[in-house]
């Protein structure tokens, strides 16, 4: 008989049917497309929740050597499905593409459709503050309570008394001028009056007399990160020149309009919980670092006054349309005859700096001295891209990220960029393009997902020495036109590539999952319907007791460059034990016992189980600091790889349980995976059972070692007390971190 509907457990639909269909033939399932996978998970029909990895795995892999990226598209597309939080692919965007051209309607009615909400009635005051407000594109809403039904939407500049009881001052982070200003002295910059002039970007060699040299306080420095569009000149039409253009003049008139009405040194107001978003009048991030780094420097309030009187004066949709315009405008004439009625904004167009490789490092071939100044500023990237906000012009997004340049650039941008949000032109001609990849932030997060992705090749090749570097970037499906640049480019890779942490419910999980052994039989475990919680006010219950500068646990440049020629891969199995110095144990587990340091569980949750072995390794090498610091003895340690997109080496692949006799527990990881997740997990339980816990974030370069005092969600019910405890169950192939707490136990045993 045919069941229907889908397993509670599994989260796959019912039996199959007969033995003859595709469930039961695992070759043929190799053939068939993901996107078939997706719509009918019941070809991978799994009965248990540990066949669930093993078949993803299997079918991801399916015995040939893929790129990383295909392999990830493929086990996503076979685990079971989640309605959000979903990890991004190239080769998912590319499917998501596809069918949104062919389901866009005409581009008329996708105006208007995206018109609706700012067309709608809307109050003149909004409620009195007993609400829910919540922000998308642009408006604010507010939902009345109980129902979450809208009753309005809003401006965000409209006063809120909701948002306004928790918003503090605080402006955009200045750029670091001159923090930077040394290291960067013989840089070369085109300021945007020039561009404009010129109308299109001139060759260093042409614009080396109007090059601004170094950088300074006052100005504002924009890194441009673009494709080349032809061999020989990166934009031939002029085309990325005049959007860029466009953009920066319209930033500026915001950045004049907001000093103007908010108060030029007034600071921007923001509610950091639980929206993150600017309150009252304020402008975009770009409008923001303008009008901090710019009018602030160059301006006060008296000679503000005729260039905002000015601005004002220009029709707001009329920059609007240029700028959405903007690769139409030969010359750009509309462009100059704008500037031109605005004679006062002129002199601030001086104070903005663009960094293009092509106007601003020598072409080859190249002269003795432009070799060097090009050296210079190959090893000075990073720098410039540190010293201002960086601007990425898209129009292909897969062959963007898929060149070696710019997917370095996009991912220097999340750690260098002001907010950790790059600014975003598209090079189609029109403000927005169709697909899935529409913003700033959309880019963000595509990129941090191609940084997992990223890590575990990076791993490969270094930790485990499964490849060579030229087969990891052909894996990665990173291009590069001179191949003498992979040096230069795999050696930064090493530096950026570490991604901060990303939940999901289709990431595996395998290792072992340290518990509190409460003695007798007993254990401490998450409860079978275990959910992760956030504080509603975003203060986590932790109190900093001091710092470890432990950032060498995920450096794994320093691994490559201190280890042997003839090392292996580190052998840290997911749980070891070292010698206790106690020759008389208590028998009771958490008993306090007379003489000694306390004894130290050191476990380490990681995003894959390349990311465990190294940080393992690193704390079994270092673990003196920890003791010294918290006046404990490491006695063991154990890791658990939570792994989101599972492509890479898995040495052990495997997962089960494992009580555990300490004293004080120690949570080591970077700081997403340690609060959220299982890190989260093991805090709470270790917490609930009386147990020192404490948390230190190998990504934090201070304050980064933390004791926990509370709970995360005060009064859930989060743990179980486990009697009975045998040998526990192996799980071969791991479990999926959607079936982790429901399935890591033989629930056989009493549950209390």
């Amino acid at each position: 008989m045919r069941r229907s509907g889908a397993d509670p457990d599994t989260g796959y639909p019912g039996d199959p049917g007969d033995p003859g269909e595709p469930g039961d033939d695992a070759e043929a399932l190799m053939s068939v497309p993901p996107e078939r996978i997706r719509r009918q998970p019941r070809l991978l029909y799994a009965r248990r929740a540990d066949e669930v990895p093993a078949k993803a795995l299997a079918y991801a892999r399916d015995g040939t050597t893929r790129t990383y990226d295909d392999i990830a598209y493929r086990y996503l597309c076979a685990c079971p499905q989640v309605p959000f939080l979903g990890v991004e692919t190239l080769a998912g965007l590319a499917v998501r593409e596809r069918r949104e051209r062919r389901m866009r309607p005409p581009d008329d009615v996708t105006r208007l459709a995206e018109q609706r909400d700012y067309l709608a009635h809307r109050h003149l005051v909004p409620p009195d503050g007993t609400g829910r407000v919540a922000v998308e594109r642009g408006l604010l809403y507010v939902m009345a309570e109980p129902g979450g039904e809208i009753v309005g939407r809003f401006p965000p500049a409209v006063p809120n008394r909701t948002l306004d009881d928790i918003a503090q001052p605080a402006d955009v982070r200045p750029q670091p001028a001159g923090r930077l200003s040394r290291h960067l002295a013989d840089s070369r910059w085109l300021p945007l009056d020039a561009l404009i002039g010129y109308g299109r970007f001139p060759a260093m060699r042409e614009a080396g007399p109007r090059l601004a040299r170094g950088i300074g306080p006052g100005c504002h420095h924009v890194f441009v990160s673009h494709r080349w569009m032809d061999a020989e000149r990166p934009d031939p039409d002029g085309i990325q020149a005049r959007l860029i253009a466009w953009h920066l003049v319209a930033a500026l008139c915001e950045a004049v309009r907001v000093a103007h009405r908010r108060g030029l040194h007034t600071p921007r107001r923001w509610a950091r919980a639980p929206m993150n978003m600017p309150v009252g009048t304020a402008g975009s991030d770009l409008a923001e670092s303008l009008l901090v780094g710019v009018l602030r420097e160059n301006l006060d309030e008296a000679s503000l006054e005729p260039v905002a009187r000015e601005v004002e004066r220009v029709d707001v949709d009329e920059i609007g349309t240029g700028a959405a315009r903007a690769a139409d405008d030969a010359g750009p004439d509309r462009l100059r005859a704008l500037l031109d009625t605005v004679p006062a904004l002129r002199p601030l167009l001086r104070r903005i700096r663009l960094w293009y490789d092509y106007s601003c490092v020598p072409q080859a071939p190249h002269t003795p001295e432009e070799q060097v100044l090009f050296r210079r500023t190959l090893a000075s990237l990073p720098l410039l891209q540190a010293a201002g906000r960086t601007l990425i012009l898209l129009d292909d997004v897969a062959d963007y990220l898929g060149r070696a340049w710019c997917g370095l650039e996009a991912a220097t941008s999340l750690k260098q960029t002001v907010g950790e949000r790059p600014d975003v032109l598209f090079v189609a001609g029109a403000a927005r393009q169709p697909g899935p990849v529409t913003d700033s932030e959309s880019l963000r997060n595509l990129v941090l997902d191609r940084q997992l992705v990223v890590w575990r090749g990076l791993l490969d090749t270094e930790l485990f020495r499964s490849q060579t570097r030229e087969e990891c970037l052909r894996r990665l499906g990173l291009s590069m036109t001179d191949p003498r640049d992979l040096p230069h480019i795999y050696d930064r890779m090493l530096s950026v590539s570490v991604p901060n942490g990303r939940m999901s419910r289709q990431a595996l999980v395998t290792g072992v999952v340290p518990l509190p052994d409460l003695g007798g039989g007993r254990m401490l475990i998450p409860a079978p319907d275990y959910q992760d919680s956030q504080p509603v006010d975003g203060r986590r219950p932790l109190r900093v007791i001091g710092s470890l500068d432990w950032w060498g646990g995920l450096d794994l440049r320093r691994f490559t460059q201190e280890r042997r020629a003839d090392a292996g891969p580190p052998d840290v199995p997911p749980y070891w034990s070292l010698p206790n110095p106690d020759p008389n144990p208590d028998p009771h587990p958490n008993a306090n016992r007379k003489g000694g340091p306390p004894r130290c569980h050191v476990a380490v949750v990681a995003e894959c189980e390349g990311e465990a072995a190294l940080i393992s390794s690193w704390v079994r090498q270092q673990r003196a600091d920890l003791e010294k610091l918290l006046h404990v003895t490491v006695v063991s340690g154990s890791w658990t790889a939570v792994d989101p997109v599972p492509v890479g080496h898995l040495p052990h692949g495997r997962l089960r349980a494992r009580p555990v006799r300490a004293d004080v527990w120690v949570v080591v990881g970077k700081s997403g995976p340690v609060s959220n997740g299982v890190g989260q997990a093991l805090c709470r339980v270790a917490h609930e059972a009386r147990l020192p816990t404490v948390t230190v974030s190998l990504d934090l370069s201070a304050e980064n070692v933390a004791q926990v005092v509370g709970d995360v969600a005060p009064g859930a019910p989060h743990s179980a007390v486990l009697s009975g405890w045998t040998d526990g169950h192996e799980h071969r192939a791991g479990l999926l971190y959607m079936h982790l707490y429901r399935h890591l136990l033989q629930w056989g045993a009493p549950v209390r």
